[in-house]
């Protein structure tokens, strides 16, 4: 593991005004901290949002809530989600282990990187880790690689069970930036690889996801996966 700085802010200001290129942000740290004892990621400095205000599970008139610090198994096993929005606490109970959900955040679930063995093997080419460097995946060990939404550069799929779910109920993402604030649905948050897989969301250099929106929706309380 490389050397990089680390720091622990206490607001959402302080956390992005750390933000930038090189930068990493950390939450439950069940992606991040494997990736960087592999070399897969290596910034130069790690900001601990741990401290960060961003807890509560809530339910208006405009929808549910979560916000981003939120641990899977909590949010899975919410009444309020389990009763009006049930394919979304189904979804978290089939991701991972009992163990990961207990610490990995709702916004870490929804930048997870790709399991792709290619990619987390740094003597192995990959454009998503390198761009540039090839795709062993495509004349590679590929049974469990993506059909739909590939390219010639890149067929890993994404690894979130919960992002399926959200995007099917209409999710929208917060996300915060030095600049300010701004919401992006997430289906269009995520990007297809084209020629650029490395470039796997819309989130600029240092942004941060606060949370998330849930619309209220006349079928949400009958989804299921």
């Amino acid at each position: 593991m490389r050397a990089y700085s680390f720091t622990q802010p206490r607001s959402v200001a302080e956390a992005v005004a750390h933000g930038g290129a090189g930068t990493a942000f950390l939450a439950g740290g069940t992606t991040l901290v494997d990736l960087m004892k592999l070399n897969v990621m290596t910034p130069d400095q790690v900001v601990d949002i741990n401290r960060l205000p961003l807890h509560g599970i809530t339910l208006d008139r405009d929808g549910l809530h979560i916000a981003a610090l939120e641990r899977m198994s909590d949010v899975a096993a919410d009444r309020t989600v389990r009763r009006d929005y049930p394919m979304i606490a189904q979804a978290l109970q089939l991701s991972a282990s009992g163990q990961l959900r207990n610490m990995a955040s709702i916004g870490g679930n929804l930048l997870q990187r790709t399991r792709c063995g290619y990619f987390r093997d740094v003597t192995t080419a990959c454009n998503k880790r390198e761009p540039g460097s090839g795709c062993s995946a495509l004349a590679g060990i590929n049974r469990i690689h993506a059909i739909l939404g590939t390219s010639d550069d890149c067929v890993a799929t994404h690894p979130s069970d919960l992002a399926v779910a959200l995007v099917a109920l209409e999710t929208v993402v917060h996300l915060a930036t030095a600049q300010g604030a701004r919401t992006v649905p997430l289906d269009a948050f995520y990007t297809l690889p084209g020629t650029t897989p490395h470039v796997e969301n819309v989130l600029r250099p240092g942004e941060l996801i606060t949370g998330i929106s849930v619309p209220r929706s006349p079928w949400a309380a009958h989804s299921s996966i």
